[in-house]
C-alpha cells in the first residue's frame, strides 16, 4: 500500500487511511481480548519511554552497579577496581544485573534499565494470563486476568526491587508451563521446566521457594484428587489398591525429578536465615497491610482504594464461586457422593491461597542475613494465587462486567502512577543537572540531614511520598560513565550483590573527591565541608563539593620544566640529585604528582644495578596508578622496570592516559633494567599511567618500578 503524505490532511482522513491500513493488515481479525490486551500492555509501557528517568528508590543504584559491573574488567577503571571486588557466585539476585550489563555493551545505562522495567511490568499481566488459561480455558474469566496489569504497577517494583519483579512473571511462567504438562512431562519440556525454575531462582529466593513449595503442594493435590475420583469404589465394591499405587506413582515421579531442585532450594535456605536476628511486624500492622493491599501502595493513599476495590471483586468472585458449588450440588446425579459434586481440584488454589496468608502473618519482616520485606513479597503472591478457584464465567453480563470494572480500575492505577512519574522525572532531571562536572576516576559520597527522612520523601508538585523514597539514590547517576566510585553504594556492603567492597568504605569517605550535601534545607551552607571543598554547583535541594587542591599541589602547577627525572624508592632512601623522590606513600593530591590509588605498595633494592636512579624501586601485585600534573603539549616518557628471578615470566602492561603503552611484556626472570620510552600528547593537564601485570595462577606477580624520565618535546 502506497500512502503520500500531506500535511494538509484532516484528522478524519488519516482516520480512514488507518482504518484502511488496518484492514489490509488484518488487523480487524483479532478479538476485542486481543485489542484490550494489547492495549493496556502498550499503554502500561509508555510512562518508561516517554519520561527520561523511573522514579523508584533503589534503581539508580542497580544501574550503577551494572555498569561497575560491566567497566570492571578495565584496567583504566582504576578506581573500580581499586574499591570493589567482584562477587560472582551464583546466587538467588542476579537477574536485573545480567540484563542490563549484557544491554550495556548496546545501549547506554538508563535505557538498559527500561528494558528491565518493561520486561518486569510488560511479562507479569502476560506471565499471568499464560497460567490462568493452562488452568481452564473454560472457566477462564478475562476481566479476573486484566488484574495482572494493577500487580505489574506495584510497591515492590517503586522501590527498587528490579529482581523480585522479574520473579513475578517467572514464578507464573514456570507453574502455568508445569501445570499445561504435568502429566506429559517429556525430556525437552522438563528441560525447559528446569530453565523457568532456574530463571526463578537467579531472579529471587523467596519468589523460587514460594513457587517450590506450591509446586509440591499442587503435585501431591492433584494426584491425590485424580486417585480418589478415579478410584472411587462403589457401594458393593473394595478399594482397589493396586490401582491406587498405580495412580500415584507419577507423584514418584515428579518428586524424582524435583530432587536436584529441592537440594538447590534447602542448600541455599539453610545457609541464608538459620541462627540470625528476625524483625516481626505487629498483627495490627499486618492487618491493616493485608485489607489495604498495600503491596499495590506507593507513592500516597489514593492507590489504596484501588486495592479495596480490587479486594471487593475478589470477595464477589469468591460468593459466586460458593453459588455455582452450591448448584452443582443442586444438580448432581442422585447416586454421586456430594464432595464429588463440592470439590473439583481448584479448592488447591484456594488452599495455596490460604497458606499463604497464614505466611504473610507468620513470617519476620526481615532477618539479620539481609532479607527484607517478606510479608510485602508473600502479600503479592495470594491474590494472583487465588483467582484460579473462581467460577465466574456463568453469564455474559457478569463476565463483562467483571472486565469493564478491572479494566476501569486498571486505568485510574495507571493514571495515578503516570501523573507522578511526571513531576519526578522532571524533579530527577533537576537533581542530575551537575553529573557533568565530576571528573573521570573520581569518588563521590553524599550526606543528609537523615539517611531515609521527610527530605527524601517529599515533592513540591505530588506532596509527601509516603512509602518510597524516589531521591534516595538519585546521587548513584552522578558516577555513571565515568569510572567514579559512590561511596554510598549500599549493594557493595551486602553479599547477595556481585559488586562488594573490599574493605571499609569509611577510609574513602573521609577524603572523597566530591561531596554532595544531599536533600538538606541548608545544603548551601556546610561549614565543615568548606575548610576542604568548594562549592562547585547548587540546585534546589543539594549542593555539590569538590575537594580543593592542597598549596603543594597548586605550586607545582605553577611552576615550569624542561623534563622531569621521577625517582621510584623506599621510603628514606637516597636519591639521585635533581631528581623527584617517589616513595610508596606519596600521594597525587597533596603534591600534584604521586600515587593515585591506595595500596600495599612497598619499596626494595634493585639487586640489578648500583646507579641512580634504578638502583631501586617500588613494587605491588595490584595495578599501581602513578599522575602527574603536567602542562598541555608533547612529551617523551621513558620508564624503566626492574625484573628479578620468578618461577614464571611476569606479563607487564603499561596504559599512558588511555592509550595501551605496553601490552604482555615478558620480563626476563633474572635481574635486568627493562626500559620503554614513548610520546604522548597531553591535552587536559595530566598524565595518567597505569602499570599492572597479568596474574598467573598459584603465582602473585609483582610490577616493580624504578623510574621515569619525562621531557617536553619543543615545537
Amino acid at each position: 500500500m502506497n500512502l503520500v503524505l500531506d500535511t494538509n490532511f484532516s484528522l478524519l482522513t488519516w482516520f480512514k487511511i488507518w482504518m484502511v491500513y488496518l484492514k489490509e493488515m488484518r488487523i480487524k481479525n483479532l478479538t476485542p481480548k486481543v485489542l484490550l490486551l494489547v492495549f493496556l500492555l502498550v499503554l502500561h509501557l509508555l510512562p518508561i519511554w516517554i519520561f527520561t528517568y523511573f522514579p523508584t528508590q533503589d534503581g539508580s543504584s542497580h544501574i550503577y552497579n551494572s555498569y561497575v559491573l560491566k567497566e570492571y574488567h578495565k584496567h583504566t577503571n582504576y578506581r573500580l577496581r581499586e574499591i570493589y571486588s567482584l562477587n560472582l557466585l551464583l546466587f538467588p539476585n542476579w537477574s536485573s544485573q545480567m540484563i542490563m550489563t549484557a544491554f550495556m555493551h548496546i545501549v547506554p545505562p538508563i535505557i538498559c534499565e527500561k528494558i528491565v522495567v518493561s520486561l518486569s511490568i510488560g511479562l507479569l499481566p502476560l506471565a499471568f494470563l499464560y497460567f490462568l488459561y493452562g488452568i481452564d480455558r473454560r472457566r477462564m474469566n478475562f476481566g479476573l486476568g486484566l488484574v495482572g496489569f494493577i500487580f505489574s504497577y506495584n510497591y515492590l517494583l517503586h522501590m527498587g526491587f528490579y529482581n523480585f519483579s522479574l520473579s513475578l512473571p517467572m514464578f507464573f511462567f514456570s507453574l502455568g508451563f508445569w501445570w499445561r504438562h504435568k502429566t506429559r512431562l517429556t525430556l525437552p519440556r522438563l528441560g525447559i521446566l528446569y530453565l523457568l525454575l532456574l530463571l526463578t531462582y537467579l531472579s529471587h529466593f523467596q519468589s523460587f521457594l514460594q513457587l517450590v513449595v506450591i509446586m509440591t503442594c499442587f503435585a501431591i493435590y492433584s494426584h491425590l484428587y485424580i486417585v480418589l475420583t478415579d478410584t472411587r469404589p462403589s457401594k458393593d465394591s473394595k478399594i482397589n489398591w493396586k490401582q491406587v499405587l498405580s495412580g500415584l506413582m507419577p507423584l514418584v515421579h515428579f518428586v524424582g525429578f524435583m530432587l536436584p531442585i529441592y537440594f538447590i532450594m534447602l542448600a541455599y535456605y539453610l545457609s541464608s536465615t538459620v541462627g540470625y536476628q528476625q524483625n516481626h511486624w505487629q498483627f495490627t500492622q499486618l492487618l491493616e497491610y493485608f485489607f489495604n493491599m498495600k503491596s499495590m501502595v506507593y507513592y500516597s493513599d489514593k492507590h489504596i482504594i484501588v486495592g479495596q476495590l480490587v479486594l471487593v471483586m475478589l470477595a464477589i468472585a469468591f460468593l459466586l464461586t460458593v453459588w455455582d458449588r452450591i448448584q452443582r450440588v443442586i444438580h448432581r446425579e442422585r447416586d454421586q457422593p456430594i464432595w464429588v459434586s463440592v470439590i473439583d481440584g481448584k479448592e488447591q488454589f484456594l488452599l495455596a491461597a490460604g497458606g499463604l496468608t497464614w505466611l504473610f502473618f507468620y513470617v519476620p519482616w526481615s532477618v539479620e542475613s539481609g532479607g527484607g520485606w517478606i510479608n510485602d513479597r508473600v502479600h503479592i503472591y495470594i491474590f494472583l494465587v487465588l483467582i484460579p478457584f473462581f467460577t465466574t464465567n456463568m453469564h455474559f453480563y457478569i463476565r463483562h462486567t467483571f472486565t469493564i470494572v478491572i479494566t476501569l480500575l486498571t486505568l485510574y492505577h495507571f493514571g495515578l502512577t503516570a501523573y507522578a512519574y511526571y513531576h519526578l522525572d522532571r524533579e530527577t532531571a533537576e537533581m542530575t543537572t551537575a553529573v557533568d562536572k565530576i571528573e573521570p576516576h573520581s569518588t563521590l559520597t553524599f550526606r543528609s540531614s537523615l539517611w531515609d527522612g521527610p527530605a527524601h520523601r517529599t515533592s513540591p508538585y505530588i506532596g509527601p511520598i509516603k512509602y518510597t523514597s524516589p531521591f534516595l539514590h538519585v546521587p548513584a547517576f552522578y558516577c555513571i560513565g565515568n569510572g567514579a566510585v559512590f561511596l554510598n553504594n549500599y549493594e557493595a556492603e551486602l553479599p547477595y550483590f556481585p559488586i562488594n567492597y573490599k574493605t571499609n568504605p569509611d577510609r574513602w569517605i573521609k577524603s572523597a573527591d566530591y561531596v554532595l550535601a544531599w536533600r538538606m534545607e541548608n545544603h548551601h551552607d556546610q561549614p565543615d565541608l568548606e575548610r576542604s571543598y568548594e562549592r562547585i554547583h547548587s540546585g534546589i535541594a543539594y549542593s555539590l563539593y569538590q575537594r580543593r587542591k592542597t598549596d603543594k599541589a597548586i605550586a607545582w602547577q605553577k611552576q615550569s620544566f624542561d623534563q622531569l627525572l621521577y625517582d621510584f624508592q623506599p621510603a628514606g632512601a637516597p636519591h639521585q640529585a635533581n631528581s623527584i623522590t617517589v616513595e610508596p606513600n606519596i600521594c597525587y593530591r597533596e603534591h600534584g604528582y604521586g600515587w593515585v590509588t591506595v595500596s600495599n605498595r612497598d619499596g626494595q633494592y634493585n639487586n640489578a644495578t648500583e646507579e641512580f636512579p634504578n638502583r631501586d624501586f617500588v613494587t605491588d601485585h595490584f595495578d599501581g596508578v602513578f599522575k602527574i600534573d603536567l602542562p598541555n603539549g608533547p612529551y617523551q616518557v621513558k620508564v624503566q622496570f626492574a625484573s628479578s628471578p620468578t618461577p614464571k615470566p611476569v606479563r607487564l602492561n603499561l596504559i599512558a592516559n588511555g592509550k595501551k603503552i605496553i601490552s604482555n611484556q615478558i620480563l626476563p626472570t633474572q635481574n635486568e633494567l627493562v626500559s620503554h620510552s614513548y610520546t604522548l600528547e597531553i591535552t587536559d593537564g595530566q598524565l595518567t599511567q597505569i602499570i599492572y601485570v597479568k596474574q598467573e595462577k598459584r603465582f602473585e606477580s609483582k610490577w616493580q618500578w624504578a623510574s621515569c624520565y619525562i621531557k617536553r618535546i619543543e615545537d
